[in-house]
């Protein structure tokens, strides 16, 4: 029985092919008089053929996949006629004059890709006013509408909203090369008003600095930034402060009425004691008392201000114009040659003092804090045109290792001011901390030299204590310095080194490889039948045999016992000593048993009778016998 027709379209025409062709085959079976089985497979009837793929949600092609002709290969539908839904054809209404189908966060939208005049594609598709927002005041460009190419931006100073020039500019507005901005500059200034108006200029970093514009006749002039005064800010916007007040080195010695910083004006008073300049410490100046050998120039013999101490005058007296470190102990100008009031020239100079600073220009009157510091920046000017290679180091304390860098020169033993120098009297001691990695917990490390001389003097350096047993202590290291350094007046002291470690045990000795054997007993002597013993092998009992056996080596057996050999009469008989174990430190042999012959004939010593003396009451010996004895042990081995 076939089972009922089902379905629409195409799967009904598929069975109905199958009906036509059922029913062809029964006439031929009944012209041929044939039996046919009446009876056909449902599932023949369902089956579906392929087609054409069509946009109707089926896999009409029987490939796999639904309506891909018209989806992109992500599954959406982004086909003109299909724009995001079968049978959606993509088209707008005016303003929008074409449209075309396109993704807009990852959707499809049939979106306008040209509008009316006046209207211009916004990002979200639809045709928008093109300047509807123009030069409103705006914060981001998600303020200045849905339009493409709108954006915020800076217009006379003030944020404004503005857009692109494709489309043309409107009346009063101009193109600036990137966007439609107003003909006179700004979007508040309109014809016939005058005013003034704050705008923002910007500095070589891209920081903001306030200036004013006017606004004349509709016409907004540029952003006019003010003269910089000295106050410790950047005013006319050039990324440097103060430039007006301050020398090439940074410091406030231009203007005498703002010395060594703003608001310091040595003209602001008259002093009986004379007039104030700006200068001394030039790094850091002051006020100084001005004195008139000075006014043509400094010449050996002028009198200087060189302490700032206004009420003792111009007290220094320039015998030169250079100033090497030394003498010690020396002060006053017979230290400061050059009267600039420390010693050394201190625009040449890095001064360092247990007061000081971490940072700062390290003057004499503003040092640093650590001596590395000042090695290192000295180092550095080294390359630059105001190089500084002398550090100069006042008494006390210093918790550091020092590195010292080739071309510097480090003077120790100055006062506090630097104009005395005692090395004795202003001690500068350098101590390693316990955490420095130098090698030893060494206080100084000198490496390998690059060609220019180095100079350390007047310091005491101690190293740190070794932190475990075995580790040395160094005061200081060289390593490979070179010619150039030149060590004067320096203590070297290392800290306390680590103990030696223990020696540990060592290993057993092996046990011999042969077992010593033990001598021959003793025994009597055996006569001839003159009754004499003869000496040989008969009559000679050996010693003992020494074990054998080696170590590390060294052949460390044990020696041959004494032997005994026939005695003799009227006198002690000592017998053959054992032989000496080999080896370092082998123990001797075992010695021999001695005997005598009986009787012993006269001898006038031990025997006195003029025939014989026969049996031990009747005679005496000079020494005790000695019976065989046991060899020595050998000593201990290395």
């Amino acid at each position: 029985m076939l089972r009922g027709m089902r379905g629409t379209g195409a799967e009904r025409q598929g069975r109905e092919h199958v009906l036509l062709a059922v029913a062809f085959l029964a006439s031929l079976a009944g012209c041929a008089r044939s039996s046919l089985d009446q009876s056909v497979d449902a599932d023949v009837l369902d089956r579906r053929l392929p087609t054409d793929e069509v946009c109707n949600g089926f896999d009409d092609d029987l490939d796999g996949n639904v309506d891909e002709d018209f989806r992109d290969a992500r599954g959406r539908y982004v086909d003109a006629s299909h724009c995001g839904a079968c049978n959606a054809p993509c088209a707008l209404a005016a303003p929008a004059l074409d449209a075309f189908c396109t993704l807009i966060d990852e959707a499809p939208v049939c979106a306008a890709s040209r509008c009316a005049e006046g209207f211009a594609p916004s990002r979200t598709g639809r045709c928008v006013p093109a300047f509807e927002r123009l030069c409103l005041p705006c914060v981001g460009d998600e303020d200045c509408g849905d339009v493409d190419g709108a954006r915020c931006a800076s217009v006379g100073g003030e944020p404004r909203c503005v857009v692109g020039c494709a489309l043309g500019c409107p009346e009063g507005f101009a193109c600036d090369g990137t966007a439609c901005v107003p003909e006179g500059g700004s979007c508040s200034c309109e014809p016939g008003e005058s005013f003034d108006v704050a705008c923002a200029g910007t500095d070589p970093e891209g920081a903001f600095c306030p200036g004013t514009a006017r606004c004349e006749d509709g016409v907004l002039s540029e952003c006019a930034l003010p003269e910089e005064s000295c106050n410790e800010r950047d005013d006319d916007c050039d990324g440097e402060i103060d430039e007006a007040f301050r020398d090439a080195r940074g410091a406030y010695l231009v203007d005498p009425r703002h010395c060594g910083r703003c608001g310091v004006d040595c003209s602001a008073e008259a002093l009986p004691e004379g007039d104030l300049v700006c200068g001394g410490d030039p790094f850091a100046p002051s006020c100084v008392l001005r004195c008139p050998d000075t006014e043509d120039g400094l010449d050996p013999g002028d009198r200087v201000d060189a302490d700032g101490d206004i009420a003792n005058g111009c007290e220094c007296r320039l015998s030169s114009l250079t100033d090497a470190p030394g003498p010690s102990p020396a002060e006053g100008e017979l230290l400061d040659t050059n009267c600039d009031g420390a010693e050394g020239i201190i625009a040449e100079s890095v001064y360092v003092a247990t007061g000081g600073a971490r940072g700062g220009p390290g003057s004499p009157t503003r040092p640093l804090r650590s001596i590395q510091t000042a090695i290192d920046r000295a180092a550095a000017s080294l390359e630059t045109a105001n190089p500084r290679p002398d550090v100069y180091v006042a008494g006390g304390v210093y918790t550091e290792t020092l590195t010292l860098r080739s071309g510097v020169r480090v003077h120790g033993g100055y006062r506090q001011d630097f104009r005395a120098l005692d090395r004795e009297g202003f001690r500068v001691e350098v101590r390693a901390p316990a955490d420095t990695d130098a090698p030893g917990g060494a206080a100084l490390v000198v490496e390998e030299g690059e060609g220019r001389a180095a100079l350390v003097e007047g310091l005491v350096l101690r190293g740190r204590d070794a932190r475990g047993p075995g580790e040395p202590a160094f005061g200081a290291v060289f390593q490979a310095p070179g010619p150039g350094l030149e060590l004067r007046n320096v203590t070297v002291r290392s800290g306390v080194p680590g103990g030696g470690v223990s020696g540990t045990s060592g290993s057993a000795g092996a046990a011999p490889t042969t077992e010593a054997e033990a001598g021959e007993p003793p025994r009597a002597a055996m006569e001839s039948m003159a009754r004499l013993c003869e000496d040989g092998p008969a009559n000679r009992a050996e010693g003992g045999v020494g074990g054998t056996n080696r170590c590390g080596g060294s052949d460390v057996g044990g020696g041959t016992g004494g032997a005994s050999s026939c005695p003799d009469g009227g006198r002690t008989q000592p017998s053959t000593p054992g032989t000496f174990g080999s080896g370092t430190g082998g123990g001797a042999g075992g010695s021999g048993g001695e005997d005598i012959i009986g009787p012993i004939r006269f001898n006038g010593v031990s025997c006195t009778e003029p025939i014989a003396c026969c049996g031990l009451a009747d005679f005496s010996v000079a020494e005790p016998f000695f019976q065989a004895a046991v060899g020595e042990r050998g000593r201990d081995g290395t």
